[in-house]
């Protein structure tokens, strides 16, 4: 038992100045001109954490025949996820939201459910918290429009951190470039997490279909 004590005290001591210093917002992303990596080993800034501290990055990448007002729109209906999300198959929120995308804010508290990352006959659950939104009519002065929502552990990111921050590029011609991608950070449990990294990029490739499917069915 005690060096398990002084293991956990050496870790938590390793992590703290990365989890205080990583928590600065990156106020410098170009957003327009975001890609997925094609290095799998490369990873992408969030805006909470920026990049130190970067573990891997799960990331897909296609073209909606819609506007990005709209697409961002759906995105941010959480309400409606089990009409078309075959991975996060609900959103359970707070009281005080009775419609969504309006009531959405920064600070939201959320519980997602998703399925496929333990096979089949088991849910997973994260708790989440939106982190960034567009301020209302930005889609009409800006080629991109970004929110985002962070992972929250329980235990101030020492278990671990995450950020999934959706990006929607104006293509012209009522077409977006959709980039969604979710970067995760040195914890105490980020090596248990890569475990599931490739079942991740799967579900990520999956719930980006399943969105063009159903804006463009709109």
């Amino acid at each position: 038992m005690p060096g398990l004590i002084s293991y956990l005290l050496i870790a938590l001591i390793t992590i703290m100045p990365l989890v205080a210093s990583a928590a600065l917002p990156s106020r410098h992303i170009d957003y327009s001109s975001l890609h997925c990596p094609e290095d799998p080993l490369a990873t992408l800034a969030t805006p909470t954490y920026g990049t130190e501290g970067a573990i891997f990055t799960v990331c897909t990448e296609l073209v909606i025949a819609a506007a990005p007002a709209a697409v961002y729109a759906a995105v941010l209906d959480f309400r409606s996820y089990a009409r078309w999300n075959t991975f996060v198959v609900d959103v359970a929120l707070p009281n005080n939201i009775s419609s969504t995308p309006d009531d959405v804010y920064v600070g939201m508290p959320m519980r997602f459910t998703s399925r496929g990352l333990l096979g089949d006959l088991f849910n997973a659950t994260s708790t989440e918290v939106v982190s960034l939104l567009e301020s209302p009519g930005a889609a009409a002065t800006s080629s991109s429009l970004v929110g985002a929502w962070r992972y929250n552990d329980g235990v101030g990111g020492i278990g671990s951190r995450a950020e999934h921050p959706n990006v929607f590029v104006d293509l012209g011609n009522r077409s977006t470039r959709y980039v969604s991608y979710e970067t995760y950070y040195a914890g105490l449990t980020t090596g248990t997490i890569a475990l599931l990294r490739e079942q991740l990029q799967d579900q990520w490739d999956v719930q980006a279909r399943d969105l063009k499917s159903y804006v463009e069915s709109l």
